[in-house]
Formats: C-alpha cells, structure tokens, sequence
C-alpha cells in the first residue's frame, strides 16, 4: 500500500516502489555494464527502449551497520513473499560479476530504493 511504500512515503504520490515483475524486466531484458560514477561502483543497465539507469553497489544495512558497500547491490521491490510477509522480492547484484537476479529479501534489512514515477 501507499503507506507502506518508501518511495511514496519520502517522494510523495507521483512515485513509487517497483514491482517484481519490473525488477524482474531488468533482470532479463536489459544490458548491464559493469561501471564506476564518480568514484560509486555499480551497473549502468540499458534497457531496450534506449533509456538508463546507474545501479550503485550500495550495500545493505543489518542494524546499525553498513555491509558490503561497493559489492553488493540490493533494491527492494514493493512484492512481499505471499507466503510470509517477513520477505519481499528484492534485485541482487554483485560489483565484481554479471550476476544479477530477483530473490527474496528478509524486510528488516535496509536495502536501496530505486523509485519509479507513473
């Protein structure tokens, strides 16, 4: 819901968390480059319409503490597990390989959000 949404809660109405099946998109039909942005590692992912994003290998908070900034890319997709709503769907890479998938992600970590606008 709305409310539940971090992208919406922080940017207002006109954005929103992506869902699993738009992760999934960029699993599958999107190039990744393996990249550094102003000294940020990460993915520039070229979709087929020609547009792109840069993903940093922002890493993930567990607690109060940061882990594997600069390897680890995580980003949450608004899909919880149906089964368990301790999880939800989120986008994994890694800064060193093409790997790359959507898999669940336990909710109290703090992974990156990459809002997306209607």
């Amino acid at each position: 819901t709305p409310s539940h949404d971090a992208a919406t809660a922080n940017w207002g109405s006109a954005w929103r968390m992506p869902t699993k099946e738009e992760l999934e998109e960029l699993e599958d039909k999107c190039t990744w480059i393996r990249t550094t942005q102003n000294g940020v590692k990460g993915y520039e992912v070229n979709g087929p319409n020609g547009n792109s994003i840069f993903l940093p290998a922002a890493g993930y908070r567990h607690g109060s503490s940061l882990d594997s900034a600069g390897e680890y890319g995580r980003y949450w997709s608004s899909t919880p597990d149906e089964s368990d709503s301790k999880y939800a769907y989120c986008l994994y890479f890694l800064s060193k390989y093409q790997l790359q998938n959507v898999s669940m992600g336990i909710r109290n970590f703090g992974m990156s959000v990459r809002p997306v606008s209607e």
